[in-house]
C-alpha cells in the first residue's frame, strides 16, 4: 500500500513538474512606430512573429517579404540565421552561424537603455483571446528609456529559463533585477520606448499553442560553404556564411 501511495505521488510530482514548462508555438503581433507612423505595416519589417520553442531550443520566423528565420540551438550556443539572398548571383537560400560564444555574447547582462532608474509593479486586467485575465504589470524605467513587461505568474506558462525571446540575442535573458521578478514567465506584453524619441516597439501575444515539439523539428539544414566567403568562414570567425543544400 505505501509503495502505491509512493508511486501516485511521484507521478503526480512528475505531472505537475511537467506543466511548469511551456513547449509550443507562441504567435505575437509586432508594432514599431516612429514618428507617428506605423512602419511596421511595411513588408520590409514584419507585423508578426512566430515562435517555437522546446526547452531552450526555438525558431523564430517573421513574415517580411525577404524570407527569414531563426534557429537557436543552446547546446551549441549558436544562432542559425536563414534568409532569401537578393545579393547572391546563385540566387540560393543562404544561411549564416553566429558563434555566440564569440566575445561571450550568450547571456551577456546588457540593455542599450542603460541601468534601472526605478521599478513598479502593478495588477492589471489585460484582454487576451477576447476575455479579461488578471496579469502582472512590471514597468522598468531606465537611463535611456522605458521598458513594459506584462505577464502570467500561473505556473503552465513559464520557460525552462529567465529568457525574453523578444530582445536581440546578448539582450535575450533577464537581467538580474528582472529574472526574479518574471520568474521564467511567458511575456504577453513587451513594450520598448526610449527617453526623448518619438519611437516604440511593442509585441502583443494573440496565439498559444501549447503540443510537443519533436526534436527534429531543430535540425541544421544541409549547407555548403557559400562562394565568396572563404576568409569569413575561417574557424576562429564568429560569423560563417553558408548555401543550403536542396
Amino acid at each position: 500500500m505505501r509503495k502505491l501511495v509512493l508511486c501516485c505521488f511521484m507521478f503526480s510530482l512528475t505531472m505537475l513538474s511537467g506543466q511548469k514548462v511551456f513547449e509550443g508555438e507562441l504567435t505575437y503581433h509586432h508594432h514599431m512606430h516612429m514618428n507617428g507612423v506605423e512602419i511596421s505595416e511595411s513588408k520590409k519589417h514584419f507585423d508578426t512573429l512566430r515562435i517555437v520553442i522546446k526547452n531552450k531550443n526555438y525558431i523564430k520566423t517573421t513574415n517580411k517579404i525577404n524570407f527569414e528565420k531563426e534557429l537557436f540551438i543552446d547546446s551549441l550556443q549558436r544562432l542559425y540565421v536563414i534568409y532569401d539572398d537578393q545579393l547572391s548571383k546563385s540566387k540560393k537560400t543562404t544561411m549564416f552561424e553566429d558563434n555566440l560564444n564569440f566575445g561571450k555574447l550568450y547571456k551577456r547582462e546588457n540593455s542599450h537603455f542603460g541601468p534601472i532608474v526605478s521599478t513598479t509593479i502593478t495588477d492589471t486586467v489585460y484582454h487576451f483571446q477576447h476575455k479579461d485575465h488578471m496579469f502582472k504589470k512590471l514597468i522598468l524605467d531606465r537611463k535611456y528609456g522605458f521598458e513594459t513587461y506584462v505577464y502570467s505568474e500561473s505556473d503552465s506558462l513559464k520557460f525552462t529559463d529567465d529568457r525574453n525571446l523578444l530582445r536581440n540575442i546578448g539582450e535575450q535573458i533577464h537581467p538580474e533585477e528582472v529574472a526574479p521578478i518574471i520568474d521564467n514567465a511567458i511575456l504577453f506584453f513587451y513594450k520598448l520606448s526610449p527617453k526623448k524619441m518619438n519611437i516604440f516597439v511593442e509585441y502583443r501575444l494573440i496565439e498559444i499553442d501549447r503540443n510537443e515539439i519533436t526534436e527534429s523539428t531543430f535540425l541544421i539544414p544541409k549547407h555548403k560553404d557559400a562562394k565568396g566567403f572563404k576568409r569569413e568562414n575561417r574557424k576562429r570567425s564568429r560569423f560563417k556564411f553558408y548555401e543550403l543544400i536542396d
